[in-house]
């Protein structure tokens, strides 16, 4: 079974905790019949996953229909033999490690990039070189401790004395778009200490508006509730994204649906071409490139949608990043010179991916771009 059938609950992907024991067998949502109708129509489901997709699309009319058309589309095009097919599979083995070898090189990059600090002026080598120092100089030691001594006593003479502090069990940070400058603010250490985490929307008492309430669960649990464009919530949405490893999958997929609706800000579409990039896990990141639907004129959306389609591992990522990409190429009048990198990507694919539905769909997208397939 594929990862992206997994991650529609029909399993888990590699290296992720089985969330999903004992729910074989649930019924198919219809948010979930865009991505299954590929491998429904390619014969890609084993019996229990056709019987659920079966089940669903008999009452629902708008789901058998895109099914209908997902069917249609894959009979039309079983007829064309695949270029590939006449290929040696050294040209797909190729193709594979290039895919693994970007990924790696993607994961290695995004932990290097973790570290705000050059070495050199990182503030551990600093610490570690004046510890050092002071140790072989007693006397700069002495020094040191003299004068810091001193500076701490005048500081601590001019420093207003107030009233102590009111320390809460459970601290909840309420945020406005209007942004009041009394508000507490979301601390760095309350994300950092954050053991797990729970997205929702809510409706507060005597209020029509949904607000978002992000839960930190740590030693000192931390309630953020806001609108989706609060930078509070926002700040939130993205640690839980940029720190997947930590957070389970369906944390990230609820923070991915909040920040798809302020997508127009320039830093959530960074956060969502990071999460389509480097996120370990394909049905989030597929989920990330969906939520660029619409910007794609943006030549970083453009860079993420093209790497998707190009180095991405999972066939149904690559798939989502094809209908993306011929989207914003029909909008913008068919592909032209600007756009011939697109067009090598989609030949590419068409010739050397490995996934039969990558190759199908890659071979629709040239032909309604007017592009020879051959």
């Amino acid at each position: 079974m594929s990862d992206s059938r997994k991650d529609l609950g029909f399993g888990n992907a590699p290296g992720e905790p089985d969330a999903s024991a004992g729910k074989i067998g649930r019924a198919v949502r219809c948010d979930e019949i865009e991505s299954l109708a590929v491998f429904y129509a390619c014969d890609e489901l084993d019996a229990g996953e056709r019987a659920a997709l079966d089940a669903h699309v008999a009452v629902c009319p708008s789901c058998a229909a895109a099914l209908q058309r997902e069917t249609r589309l894959q009979l039309a095009f079983a007829s064309i033999e695949p270029p590939a097919d006449s290929l040696d599979r050294s040209g797909l083995l190729l193709a594979q490690c290039r895919s693994e070898l970007a990924e790696a090189l993607d994961d290695r990059q995004a932990s290097a990039g973790r570290s705000g600090w050059p070495t050199f002026l990182s503030p551990a080598a600093w610490w570690d070189a004046l510890r050092h120092t002071l140790i072989y100089h007693p006397a700069l030691s002495m020094g040191v401790l003299l004068v810091a001594g001193f500076l701490a006593g005048v500081a601590g003479q001019r420093l207003p004395v107030g009233p102590p502090p009111i320390i809460a069990s459970q601290p909840v940070l309420t945020s406005s778009s209007s942004g009041s400058s009394m508000r507490p603010k979301v601390i760095e250490e309350q994300l950092r200490n954050a053991e797990s985490a729970t997205v929702t929307w809510v409706t507060p008492s005597g209020s029509s508006t949904r607000r978002v309430q992000v839960q930190l669960n740590s030693p000192t649990p931390t309630d953020i509730v806001g609108s989706p464009y609060d930078a509070d919530v926002q700040r939130a949405l993205t640690f839980l994204l940029e720190n997947g490893q930590r957070f389970d999958p369906n944390v990230r997929l609820d923070s991915l649906d909040v920040l798809r609706t302020n997508a127009a800000d320039p830093d959530v579409r960074r956060t969502l071409c990071a999460t389509a990039r480097l996120d370990r896990n394909p049905g989030v990141r597929r989920k990330a490139l969906d939520a660029l639907q619409g910007f794609e004129r943006d030549p970083m959306v453009r860079d993420a949608l093209l790497d998707a389609v190009e180095s991405d591992a999972d066939a149904g990522v690559r798939v989502e990043g094809i209908h993306l990409v011929l989207s914003a190429l029909q909008s913008e009048g068919g592909a032209g010179a600007s756009d011939r990198q697109a067009v090598e990507i989609l030949r590419g694919r068409l010739r050397t991916d490995p996934s039969p539905a990558v190759r199908r769909h890659s071979a629709v997208a040239l032909q309604q771009l007017g592009e020879p397939i051959q």
